[in-house]
């Protein structure tokens, strides 16, 4: 399988109707690595103008658990832990970069950096995702 294929299957979470609200976008994948993006718009604001920090954990949950399929496997967040270090206001995209730190048997640890669309460092997530399966389509490496 090669990577064209791969994305066009990853590409599969952005037609959930959650992920389609947030308007989440698969920007690019490789086995064990995502970068996914988000714009922010009202829905995503708060009450400032500034990009919700809830916002900011959605990209970062959907981005490890779409890394974690990228190796062939579904799974389901544990635990998330989330640091907020700067932020953007309505009309700007952000970006998510996950990777796989580690795979055990039953949990794959990511971590997630977001950034801005001038490339500042925004936040910085940590995932414990539970294996519930396997993604058959997509092989362990590619």
């Amino acid at each position: 399988m090669n990577k064209t294929e791969c994305l066009q299957l990853l590409k599969k979470f952005e037609g959930t109707r959650f992920i389609k609200y947030c308007g989440i976008t698969l920007e690019d994948a490789d086995c064990g690595w995502v970068k996914a993006s988000m714009p922010v718009r009202e829905e995503t604001a708060n009450p400032f103008g500034f990009i919700h920090g809830g916002a900011i954990s959605t990209l970062i949950d959907t981005a490890g658990g779409i890394v974690c399929w990228t190796v062939g496997c579904t799974v389901c967040t544990l635990d998330l832990d989330t640091s907020y270090m700067k932020n953007v206001t309505k009309g700007h995209t952000i970006f998510a970069e996950a990777q796989i730190i580690r795979q055990t048997r039953h949990v794959i640890f990511v971590e997630v950096k977001v950034f801005s669309d001038e490339n500042e460092l925004l936040a910085r997530g940590n995932a414990s995702m539970y294996i519930t399966g396997t993604y058959s389509k997509i092989p362990p490496t590619w």
